[in-house]
């Protein structure tokens, strides 16, 4: 196949993921046994489901989730910084001067509502309050206005609201894919069409050699326009999404 390796940098992201998962599924109904258990085979399987992951659409229902329990953290601390102020009012001595101390806490940034700061900034103080409130000194004063329970729950509302905006944001750091994934993509996929490539010349049997034609294909046939679409538009859309990479290989 000639130009192979300029194809397949010229390939959107989109188109390349297709073409890695096509290659995987040629080579495995094939009858190229040498080729099938290359390390090589192995390494595109890999390569390209991570990559094919990373260019993936947002997960809507992890969204939700992240945004339900921001809103349950929000609620919890307004409720309990409520509480606590309300409680800075009561007739009982004792009550009124553990709720002081309490409320001193949440009230430290001067407000519950925390309008127009920005969300890590947010986390934090939540974290402050809560990491503060949480310490031997006030376990008392929190007995005694019955909130221990409710911290608690704040505390875990904090927890759970975290863990699954960090996860995401883990994820998200692989979602675009940078310059090195790419390169990786592009160079996984390279050097199993070398394999077969190889295969077929070295050991030209007739499972060799349909593979290696059948490989030919899958790359060959990325090219044609879908039904709908225009030549023009799907060069467009190539040059608008793939990643310029340097050869590796």
């Amino acid at each position: 196949m000639k130009n192979y390796k300029t194809k397949i940098q010229r390939m959107s992201c989109e188109t390349i993921a297709t073409v890695g998962m096509r290659v995987i599924e040629t080579i495995t109904q094939s009858m190229a046994e040498d080729v099938k258990s290359s390390l090589y085979a192995t390494q595109l399987l890999e390569v390209t489901n991570r990559y094919r992951k990373a260019i993936g659409p947002n997960d809507k229902e992890r969204n939700a989730a992240i945004s339900d329990k921001f809103n349950v953290r929000k609620v919890l601390f307004s409720d309990l910084y409520d509480m606590a102020y309300g409680l800075t009012l009561s007739r009982d001595a004792g009550d009124k001067a553990a709720a002081i101390r309490v409320f001193s806490v949440f009230n430290m940034y001067g407000s519950k509502s925390f309008y127009g700061v920005r969300q890590s900034a947010l986390t934090q103080r939540y974290a402050t309050i809560i990491e503060t409130l949480l310490l031997p000194d006030y376990a008392a004063d929190l007995e005694r206005l019955k909130m221990t329970d409710i911290l608690a729950e704040l505390a875990d509302a904090h927890t759970a609201y975290e863990t699954l905006y960090q996860t995401k944001g883990n994820e998200q750091s692989l979602k675009a894919p940078s310059r090195e994934m790419r390169l990786e993509m592009n160079n996984a996929l390279k050097v199993m069409v070398e394999e077969v490539e190889y295969f077929s010349k070295k050991f030209p049997t007739e499972a060799n050699v349909t593979l290696w034609k059948n490989v030919e294909q899958r790359i060959a046939e990325v090219y044609v326009t879908a039904p709908g679409s225009t030549k023009k538009e799907d060069t467009v859309t190539t040059v608008t999404r793939s990643i310029s990479t340097n050869e590796a290989i």
